[in-house]
């Protein structure tokens, strides 16, 4: 077979596979997972779809002597191994559920029985927000903790946690014995990371051509101001400041009401402060002067869109869901309460139970009649109440109220160039990397596409241009998403620095893209042909290629590993999972100019990464929301 029908059948190969993992993720949407798993992804042809494009390719290697080049065939060739260890996984894994109650055997193998000797609920220190859930297993003499992101292995049989009974008697596991797969995989996940950094250091590749047209730069700043309407009756501004030092339970967690005022404020009027008044004026002076406030930001808004939210956040409010702030330990529990009118358990002694009732009213009347240093000294007393009735290991440290309090500010600002210090506190608030939702994601690919800008900037001056227009549109989808800003626990599987590389190397990869995509229209739009402007903005988008693809691959592939250790299944063909698929093969066929001509055409190359970005698209918002999935979040 000649070169040229080689790469027609291996590209139309390719492009079919593309097509059906695809049309699978919208087939899923309405007939199910079970059926897609067993008419498409579990079928018989389509195996034989990746075996044939898998020899094929092979021997189109061997036929153009590419096993000469080791960086490419180790790169090549790890895809091959990981698809092996994918059809093993496929013919010979075993997986099951069981359900266990405390002291009751189970036969888990011929040889093994196995008992649950007790299940555990950890919460966050302070909250009845769950940390983990451990269930302790017997077998024979031998104990084995199986917990969130922590799997037990019993002779080669592996457990982990799925769902638990209601009474905390009894769990449910998930059971997966794969050892072959498994093994054959990690070592395709090994030999790709290998392949990798030998392609990145070869000098026998197209990137040691472009690392020479490649340079370093500076920071950018974009500015932003709101101001707006009337004057109401708005409480003393240090008054204001003390209260939102207050700790409340909010969201699952203890933080500042500054923290609670702040995400009030921006249901209410779309910014974190408002007419040139911060959260907690706005929001302390809203709960004693509630009549004009509500009229000036509730009714008086015209603003159609979010009006339902905005009834349901002021609702809220009303009931004090946003001012549990008096905790009362009643045995091991902690219970968070509001003022008010309330019924309190009886447990609470009568004298607590009246501090808990009257003494916001009494910091009102301190307030309304101008008592100063009255309303700071109640507020004093609601925080030794905290700290007497729970100790103070269990509130957050005077260090960390301060960060959040600034972090809190620095949300008002609409400075790109402080994206790090918010992220940087958002992590250290939260005590997980902050890549758990949309508007976390949005907020760090952001930040990559400043850090591309400062990359780049003196070589190739449009990027000044570009990366902060890309970075301002995830700012702008960040404060789409709404309640994402708020800083909440992290779900108990999501507790894993796995994740969080695999999260962020993929965003890093997608800003990459956005970039190229951006680059690609630039060029369209304003760069004649054969000049040298053509070939400079070409070779940038042909160096950020190889290191978005390849970021995108290790990412992939730390999440099976993530998936693997949590849920004892490396893939699943979850949607997402199969869009990041999606993405990778597209982006991956213009890394081949040397073998698909065509690509070496400049403005093709561009038209292509400007199309190939839809699928970035979809991958990150389609599968949000419209395919859905374990994956999805907005």
């Amino acid at each position: 077979m000649s070169n040229s029908k080689y790469k027609w059948f291996i590209g139309a190969l390719y492009s079919l596979i593309i097509v059906c993992i695809g049309f699978a993720t919208v087939v899923e949407k309405y007939r199910g997972t079970p059926f897609v798993g067993e008419h498409i992804y579990g079928a018989w042809w389509f195996s034989a779809l990746w075996a044939v494009l898998t020899v094929a390719s092979l021997a189109y290697l061997v036929k153009q002597r590419l096993y000469k080049r080791v960086a490419l065939m180790l790169l090549h060739g790890s895809f091959v191994v990981i698809l092996a260890g994918a059809l093993t996984t496929h013919l010979f894994a075993e997986r099951d559920t069981i359900h266990l109650r405390v002291d009751r055997t189970h036969q888990l193998s011929p040889t093994t029985q196995i008992t649950l000797k007790d299940f555990r609920i950890i919460n966050y220190p302070g909250t009845d927000a769950p940390l983990d859930y451990q269930s302790t297993i017997r077998s024979g003499s031998e104990e084995v903790t199986v917990s969130m992101n922590h799997i037990g292995n019993i002779d080669g049989y592996r457990l982990f946690q799925k769902s638990y009974d209601s009474d905390g008697k009894g769990v449910s596991l998930g059971v997966s014995y794969d050892p072959y797969g498994i093994a054959i995989t990690y070592v395709g996940y090994l030999l790709l990371l290998v392949g990798i950094i030998a392609t990145l250091l070869s000098r026998h590749t197209q990137m040691r051509a472009l690392y020479r047209k490649a340079m370093m730069l500076v920071l950018l700043m974009v500015s932003v101001s709101a101001n707006a309407e009337e004057q109401l009756p708005v409480i003393d501004k240090e008054i204001a400041h003390r209260m939102g030092t207050i700790n409340v339970l909010y969201n699952n967690r203890i933080c500042p009401l500054n923290t609670v005022a702040t995400d009030f404020v921006t249901k209410m009027t779309g910014s974190a402060s408002w007419n040139g008044y911060s959260a907690d004026e706005v929001f302390f002076s809203w709960m004693i002067y509630y009549m004009p406030w509500e009229k000036e930001l509730l009714h008086n808004n015209k603003k159609p869109k979010g009006a339902e939210e905005r009834k349901a956040v002021v609702e809220m409010f009303y009931n004090g869901q946003f001012t549990k702030i008096f905790p009362y330990r009643i045995g091991e529990n902690v219970n968070w309460y509001s003022p008010g009118g309330q019924v309190l358990p009886r447990q609470i002694p009568v004298k607590e139970q009246f501090f808990i009732k009257q003494s916001m009213d009494f910091l009102t009347e301190s307030i309304v009649t101008g008592q100063r240093e009255r309303a700071f000294e109640i507020i004093a007393k609601i925080k030794l109440f905290q700290r007497e009735m729970i100790g103070e290991d269990l509130l957050p440290s005077q260090n960390k109220t301060d960060a959040e309090l600034f972090y809190n500010k620095l949300r008002s600002i609409k400075f790109p160039v402080l994206i790090t210090a918010q992220l940087g506190l958002r992590w250290w608030l939260s005590g997980h990397v902050p890549l758990s939702n949309g508007y976390e994601t949005m907020l760090f690919m952001a930040w990559v596409l400043l850090v591309m800008t400062v990359l780049f900037f003196r070589k190739v001056r449009i990027i000044l241009l570009i990366g902060p227009l890309a970075a301002l549109c995830c700012l702008l989808v960040a404060m789409m998403t709404g309640g994402g800003s708020q800083i909440t626990p992290l779900m108990p599987v999501l507790q894993s620095p796995l994740l969080s590389v695999h999260v962020m190397t993929v965003m890093c990869a997608y800003a990459l893209f956005a970039l190229q995509m951006l680059l690609g229209i630039y060029v369209l739009i304003m760069v004649k042909r054969n000049n040298s402007q053509l070939e400079k903005l070409t070779a940038l988008s042909q160096l950020l290629l190889y290191p978005a693809v390849f970021l995108l691959a290790i990412g992939i592939f730390l999440g099976a590993v993530w998936a693997n250790v949590s849920w004892g299944n490396y893939w699943s063909w979850d949607p997402k999972e199969s869009w990041a698929l999606i993405t990778l093969m597209v982006y991956a066929v213009p890394l081949h100019k040397a073998s698909v001509g065509i690509f070496r055409k400049p403005h093709f190359y561009h038209i292509y990464m400007v199309i190939s970005f839809l699928v970035v698209l979809i991958t990150y918002f389609g599968v949000n929301f419209l395919l859905g999935g374990m994956h999805s979040y907005a």
